[in-house]
């Protein structure tokens, strides 16, 4: 709990301490029996230095600024009533004796009992308190949304009521509206305080932010306020005493006070009880229209926070039906792009009160809110409930506009409702774009329940609940979409590892020749259908296979996978190419899908006889470069999963190809000579042989990063529509391969490892 400022102690010992010297001076005065002129001048004095030190502490004290008007009026009445409970405990218990004065001859009554004298110190030190406090409490109200001259009116105001209580002091006589009471001077600044009371009592800004309730309150509180301030010149404490004459006894400045104060709180007290009364009668459309702009706000905080649509639209029916004030409220979805009838729409969020029953809003909430299958069947005596609102949702459509009917039992559009509690009935699209998404309605059980005010806050929140709904939708697809992405990225890197991570060390027996390889593939996408593979053989061979599954991303990437597993295998069961291709076919017919196939080119390389046994299943050419130039080698045959056996048995054929040293053979996909640059021109073969002759006395690295780089070069800025994958063979010297690999200028060693092309 926050301590309060060290200051506030200091000013509320100041004032017991000067509560202690005054009374200390009253008891001196009333055991003298002689009224010393130095010593009332004294008493005066440390009256005038109490009102100064509460009006300095509460003026400083910031409680009164920040709590909430109506418990600023409370306080107010509360200090007020506290000098009656006060005054009337302190004679109850003392039962004071007093002299009584002579008005006229300008004397005050004085105590004729020391009992009276604690009396008059404890009721005057109580009305400086309170109306001291109370008084600061009316100035911030008064300057409350304040206009330009407010603080100047105020504190001019109290400018001359200082002076009209020092004037009043310095005669020993108490302000009373009576010329003959009071010197001339004293009796015109009191007439000038009392004209800018005038001008600062209708100073009531504050009660335009009060609710009905409130102002209800507030007008019932004046009236009480004004009694109890009355009550302070004129009310009997007991023996023909009022409280203004034991405060007047006390002090003429403690009396002054008193009078200014009550008589300025009366007077604000009924303007305040005026104004309340004559703003009661549109109370409540004030109070509409702070619900209106409340529930606008609230939707907007929603929109901002939220992007569930089942949260969104059960917030804007509840708060529509706040805001209009509105027996029930629900909102329907359109169910198809551009609907045209009331059955293109279907129920998504409901709100009614308890004593609101409508059988048909009742049949379609269980029917469309309801995961229950029994509460999903629409009950026999209301089969067709879409019949309701037909008209309305007819006419909405076609106008795009807000749809209103205050007397729903006499027209004609909505007959179908006569036997239904509704009265007024409101309806209002839901417009994205040129399109009608949706329909908020809201109905009251009495006639003309709704006006044009109601139009435009339910247009809102329907503007607003579009803006929402869309929200949530991109969200939520943003949201799939990066579920999509990092599922794809994982399977990206599931195939990337199912490509040979390491090239194999083929050598012949007397470790005099090797096979050179270089390979790589780039799917298109996040994974593709292109694949490349090693298969360790007996006898020094080794089965090297490029397949390219029909289409890309995820499905050709499982069938990838499919056949990786079965070539891997069925390869060392088989002797030749063609038997094995064969048999993969059996195997992948039964689970490809008609509309997909492979193209595969399957070598089975003998190191020891520098010999390649080779059989395409409708796969691109195998490019074969040696002492005579460059071949396109395309032995018969058609893709796996084409046919279902006998087509592809008598199709597909074997060839065998003698491969020395220092020749070269590349396999690829088409998607290597199929690359398109921006004027839509392919890669084509042309391209690659030229590729490969000018770096073909290079190893197979070297080649194949030329490949690379050229493809690369020709492509340029254009997207790369299909995967691309190259594998270069090459039979060189193990003792050259041992003197180190070669490599092309202007490529880089990350486009080495992973082809360079993006």
């Amino acid at each position: 709990m926050k301590k309060p400022p060290i200051v506030n102690k200091v000013h509320l010992l100041l004032i017991v301490a000067l509560f202690a010297v005054g009374l200390a001076i009253s008891s001196f005065s009333f055991y003298a029996k002689v009224r010393f002129f130095a010593v009332v001048v004294l008493n005066e004095l440390v009256i005038m230095s109490v009102v100064v030190v509460v009006l300095y502490s509460s003026q400083k004290h910031s409680m009164f600024d920040e709590v909430s008007i109506t418990r600023r009026l409370r306080l107010a009445l509360l200090f007020v009533v506290l000098i009656y409970v006060i005054g009337f405990a302190s004679v109850h218990f003392t039962e004071p004796e007093y002299i009584t004065p002579r008005y006229a001859g300008g004397f005050v009554m004085r105590a004729n009992s020391w009992s009276a004298v604690i009396v008059a110190n404890v009721i005057g030190m109580t009305a400086l308190f309170s109306l001291s406090v109370c008084l600061r409490i009316l100035r911030s109200l008064i300057l409350h949304r304040q206009k330009k001259n407010t603080a100047v009116y105020f504190h001019l105001m109290w400018l001359l009521g200082g002076l009209s209580i020092l004037s009043a002091a310095g005669t020993g006589q108490p302000l009373r509206y009576d010329p003959s009471a009071n010197h001339p001077l004293t009796f015109t600044l009191l007439l000038l305080t009392t004209a800018l009371m005038f001008i600062n009592m209708f100073r009531v800004g504050w009660l335009t932010v009060l609710n009905r309730r409130q102002k209800f309150m507030t007008f019932l509180g004046g009236i009480v306020f004004t009694l109890v301030t009355a009550g302070l010149h004129g009310a009997e404490i007991g023996g023909g005493v009022t409280y203004a004459d034991m405060v007047n006894s006390y002090s003429v400045v403690a009396g002054s006070f008193l009078f200014l104060v009550t008589v300025f709180a009366f007077l604000y007290s009924l303007a305040t009880t005026v104004v309340a009364f004559l703003h009661l009668p549109t109370a409540a459309i004030y109070d509409k229209k702070v619900r209106e702009i409340n529930s606008i706000y609230a939707l907007s905080r929603t929109i901002n926070s939220l992007f569930d649509f089942d949260k969104i639209v059960a917030t804007v029916t509840q708060l529509v039906c706040e805001a209009t004030n509105a027996q029930a409220c629900w909102l329907e979805m359109a169910t198809t792009r551009n609907p045209t009838s009331r059955s293109s729409f279907r129920f998504v969020a409901s709100r009614s009160a308890d004593h609101f029953r409508v059988p048909f809003l009742e049949v379609s909430f269980r029917r469309f809110l309801s995961g229950e299958p029994a509460a999903r069947q629409v009950p026999s005596n209301d089969p067709d409930f879409r019949s309701y609102l037909a008209y309305p949702v007819e006419t909405i459509l076609e106008a795009r506009k807000p749809f209103l009917i205050n007397q729903v039992k006499r027209d004609r559009m909505t007959r179908d409702l006569r036997r239904t509690p509704i009265e007024s009935l409101l309806a209002v699209p839901l417009i994205s774009g040129e399109e009608v998404i949706g329909i908020i309605y809201a109905v009251k059980a009495v006639p003309f329940g709704f006006d044009q005010d109601d139009i435009a806050v339910v247009s809102a929140f329907a503007n607003q609940t579009t803006v929402a709904i869309e929200n949530a939708r991109l969200v939520t697809e943003s949201l799939e979409k990066e579920r999509l992405a990092e599922e794809l990225r994982i399977a990206h890197d599931v195939q990337m590892r199912l490509i040979p991570q390491e090239v194999p060390l083929i050598r012949n027996e007397t470790h005099t020749l090797c096979l050179d390889i270089g390979a790589m593939t780039i799917p298109a996408n996040e994974v593709g259908g292109d694949y490349y593979d090693f298969v360790k053989l007996a006898d020094w061979r080794t089965g090297i296979v490029v397949g390219d599954v029909s289409g890309k991303g995820t499905s050709a990437a499982f069938y990838m996978a499919e056949i990786k597993g079965i070539i891997q295998s069925l390869a060392g069961i088989y002797s030749s190419p063609r038997d094995l291709l064969v048999a993969v076919n059996d195997v992948l017919f039964a689970t490809l899908d008609r509309k997909t196939f492979i193209t595969l080119i399957y070598v089975d390389f003998d190191i020891s006889r520098c010999e390649l046994h080779f059989a395409r299943a409708g796969h691109c050419p195998l490019l074969h470069l040696d002492g005579s130039g460059a071949h396109f080698l395309q032995p018969n045959g058609i893709g796996l999963g084409l046919d279902s056996g006998p087509l592809f048995r008598s199709t597909i054929e074997d060839r065998v190809l003698r491969f020395d040293a220092g020749e070269v053979v590349v396999l690829y996909s088409d998607g290597l000579v199929e690359a398109r640059n921006e004027r839509g021109e392919e890669y084509g073969e042309t391209r690659l042989c030229k590729s490969v002759e000018s770096v073909r006395h290079l190893d197979a690295l070297a080649i194949k990063d030329r490949i690379v780089s050229n493809v690369k070069a020709f492509v340029g800025s254009a997207r790369v529509h299909d995967d691309l994958t190259c594998v270069v063979l090459k039979v060189r010297a193990l003792e050259e391969a041992r003197a180190g690999d070669q490599r092309v200028p202007g490529v880089t060693d990350a486009e080495q490892r992973t082809g360079g092309l993006s």
